[in-house]
């Protein structure tokens, strides 16, 4: 599930965090980078249990309306499409999801006003209406509603991320990943296979886990010899008045061009130009690129760094 830009975004937040300690800890590190991965890992079925506790809210809503003393001819006769929606019902009925609920102990019990807000405003959009009238009944109808929820209520809803930023300083930056990947979830599953419900597993690739611990200890070991590469490649600018988060971002980058051989030299630019553009000042991108070219041709005429690999070389 995390990609490497997810993993180097994680990364990056630890080394800030270390380099901001008097002291630091290369073990006490890499508790902290697999703790921040996992606490992500945990968000997605976080996220996935809303649903349920939206569609549990909605039935409830449903009820106390159709027992009132004046109920409507339409409340007593409620409309039964999303709380009988088939997409909720195959998720809920799942055994992972379940196994993996009870396992982290995850609960919304504590948000009731966050669950009311999300019902309302589902209940209110346009997509919400056309869908409890449409006429046919369908599973391409129910999935269709579902992958609204996660990308347009839940991705609008500024609450969720003020209760989850309180939760955790870890999901911060998390969010709008997690509902992306659980729309994917959402998208695969197929009528009538309840087995088509596949969850993702934590890492994109096997090899990945390894990746992201290396990357942060090679640059926690080696972060003054990258800081003097730095240093080197700068033109009439102190070192010190570069911002942290931009120097983070030159000793990161400059760790994964030596330490990883089979990871091409344009990968690595690209992906830290564009972290900097989207983490840092206006003026971040340019300064990065900037100074990561000078870096890199100085990397190349000092030998500090050979890549493998078709195409690589």
């Amino acid at each position: 599930m995390l990609n490497r830009r997810v993993l180097r975004i994680k990364v990056l937040q630890i080394v800030y965090s270390q380099l901001k300690k008097e002291s630091n800890s290369l073990q006490q590190a890499e508790n902290e980078l697999l703790f921040s991965i996992q606490k992500t890992y945990d968000l997605y079925w976080y996220l996935l249990l809303l649903l349920e506790d939206l569609t549990a809210y909605a039935v409830k809503i449903s009820d106390i309306r159709k027992n009132k003393k004046f109920a409507s001819s339409e409340e007593k006769n409620p409309n039964l499409k999303f709380t009988t929606n088939r997409i909720t019902k195959i998720i809920s009925e799942n055994e992972t999801f379940r196994k993996k609920i009870n396992e982290k102990k995850l609960s919304w019990s504590n948000h009731p006003e966050l669950i009311k807000k999300l019902y309302l405003l589902l209940e209110n959009s346009e997509v919400y209406r056309i869908y409890l009238n449409e006429k046919e009944d369908n599973f391409r109808n129910d999935k269709r509603m579902i992958k609204f929820i996660f990308s347009e209520v839940f991705f609008n809803c500024k609450d969720i991320y003020t209760v989850l930023e309180e939760e955790s300083i870890f999901w911060i930056n998390d969010i709008d990943f997690i509902l992306t990947k659980l729309t994917h979830t959402i998208d695969n599953i197929k009528n009538h296979q309840p087995e088509s419900l596949v969850f993702p597993g934590k890492f994109k690739q096997p090899e990945d886990k390894e990746f992201a611990v290396n990357l942060l200890r090679h640059i926690l070991i080696h972060k003054n010899e990258y800081s003097d590469i730095i240093k080197n490649n700068i033109v009439n600018w102190d070192i010190e008045r570069i911002a942290d988060f931009e120097k983070i971002v030159l000793m990161t980058a400059i760790s994964e061009i030596i330490k990883f051989p089979s990871i091409p030299v344009n990968v690595t630019f690209n992906e830290y130009i564009d972290l900097a553009k989207l983490f840092g000042s206006d003026k971040s991108g340019g300064f990065i690129n900037g100074i990561l070219e000078k870096v890199i041709i100085y990397l190349k005429k000092e030998d500090l760094f050979i890549k493998t690999g078709r195409g690589l070389i």
